[in-house]
């Protein structure tokens, strides 16, 4: 298990938090990959801690479906369930064409800085001589949390957050499988930012731009599954 922490430890974390967020970021970034056995006693080495707040966090990640508890066997990396999958990018392109059509043209100018400065990292980003996509990803996380934070559904972005582990475990690897342009995704990010300060044009079907935007790992599904059988259930 070739394990290795990146981040720096948050002061308010205790090390059930720690241990959960460092080995939930691991798994979504195919760090520790689907299918790869977990060693409790090593994690803890590794992250400086006892075994138990790993136990903890483990437990955690069965529950979001990022990792199986096998009586007696020890625990591994869940693999990338394709049903689940299919579950994920239908609940947040549902989701997400009725919140940007219920707040587009609603949102108060600190609300349309703080997508702005999003989008501006997200070109800064892309601009550099070798983009990190790890880094593009988590900016497009963000910049959806922030729908539904200014819809006033931030408990609905928990429970997808939760729900969508295998949805956003397959963006990723398509992104490391694939000529995946950023540009375009960006481009959709820009769309997106005008939609909301404007209103969305009489001509543009919200629930499609969704699909198309939400779906960009579907191009070339085949491919991926392809160069990762092992990855997937299912």
């Amino acid at each position: 298990m070739a394990f290795k922490v990146m981040e720096i430890r948050n002061t308010e974390e205790n090390n059930r938090d720690y241990a959960y967020r460092i080995l939930r970021k691991s798994i979504m970034m195919l760090n520790l990959e689907p299918g790869e056995a977990l060693s409790e006693g090593e994690l803890s080495e590794v992250l400086g801690m006892s075994r138990t707040p790993v136990h903890e966090a483990l437990i955690l990640l069965k529950n979001e479906g990022l990792v199986d508890i096998l009586p007696q066997r020890g625990s591994k990396v869940s693999c990338i369930s394709l049903n689940q999958v299919k579950e994920g990018y239908f609940m947040r392109q549902i989701l997400e064409a009725a919140i940007i059509a219920d707040i587009a043209g609603t949102l108060a100018p600190d609300q349309m800085q703080l997508l702005k400065e999003n989008l501006d990292r997200q070109r800064l980003l892309l601009a550099g001589e070798e983009p990190h996509t790890e880094y593009f990803i988590e900016l497009d996380d963000q910049l959806h949390k922030l729908l539904y934070r200014f819809s006033r559904r931030d408990r609905i972005w928990t429970a997808v957050h939760s729900l969508n582990s295998h949805y956003d475990r397959i963006r990723y690897l398509d992104t490391l499988v694939n000529t995946v342009d950023l540009n375009v995704v960006l481009k959709h990010h820009i769309d997106l930012y005008y939609y909301l300060l404007l209103g969305i044009p009489a001509d543009v079907d919200i629930q499609k731009f969704c699909r198309s935007h939400l779906g960009r790992f579907m191009l070339d599904f085949q491919k991926t599954i392809a160069a990762h059988p092992k990855y997937f259930s299912d």
